[in-house]
């Protein structure tokens, strides 16, 4: 499985993650940034565009959307749908730089799973950053995490839908998701990746989960 990361420094924006279908296809988790550093990844390299699954709907994982392909779809959890064209909710608004996006989404539900190609990709609603906020689980062997899990720490839960008594519930299906499988690699929406064993072992927010 081949995964590489597209990490945006001059602007706050999420990384954004490619999984290779084959040499020539790909699918994108989170498009936040306002430039089209993206699409010169794609032409570069020769690469189409399948599919863009979104961990949640904040701004900084959304931007990019409106600027691709229409009939390429775009997935979230339902419970995120209205962010996408909410600059209060998605928290553009914040920094002043109001973010509605007008693109139609596929909305999913918790433990959907959509088949592409050789991939399975399963969405866990994990929701305390956003009420739709979710990681995505690659045949059950890589974890797209967004702002659920970081390298050492997790996302913020003071924000508008956010909800900061469901944060245990939240990490605890990402324990089980260790337990099941065992360790993986961890992609998450921002700063460095990681393995599923290192922050279940090391990570703080972990400590009374276990």
């Amino acid at each position: 499985m081949k995964i590489s990361t597209l990490v945006y420094e001059n602007e706050f924006c999420a990384n954004t993650h490619v999984l290779y279908l084959n040499e020539h296809e790909v699918v994108a988790f989170d498009l936040g940034q306002s430039t089209d550093s993206f699409s010169r990844y794609l032409k570069k390299r020769n690469l189409t565009l399948i599919a863009v699954f979104l961990t949640h709907g904040h701004f900084d994982h959304i931007r990019y959307i409106d600027k691709i392909d229409r009939n390429i779809p775009v997935y979230i959890h339902k419970d995120d749908v209205e962010l996408i064209s909410n600059a209060y909710k998605n928290c553009s608004v914040a920094l002043d730089i109001p973010v509605e996006c007008k693109r139609e989404v596929i909305p999913l539900e918790d433990n959907d799973i959509v088949e592409i190609k050789d991939y399975k990709i399963k969405i866990i609603n994990t929701p305390f950053h956003t009420n739709g906020s979710s990681v995505y689980l690659i045949n059950n062997a890589a974890l797209i995490s967004g702002d659920t899990l970081f390298k050492g720490s997790i996302g913020r839960s003071d924000l508008p839908s956010s909800s900061p008594r469901l944060i245990n519930s939240s990490l605890r299906k990402i324990l089980d998701l260790y337990l099941k499988y065992g360790d993986m690699n961890v992609y998450p929406g921002h700063d460095e990746n990681t393995t599923l064993k290192q922050e279940i072992e090391r990570n703080f927010y972990f400590k009374n989960i276990k």
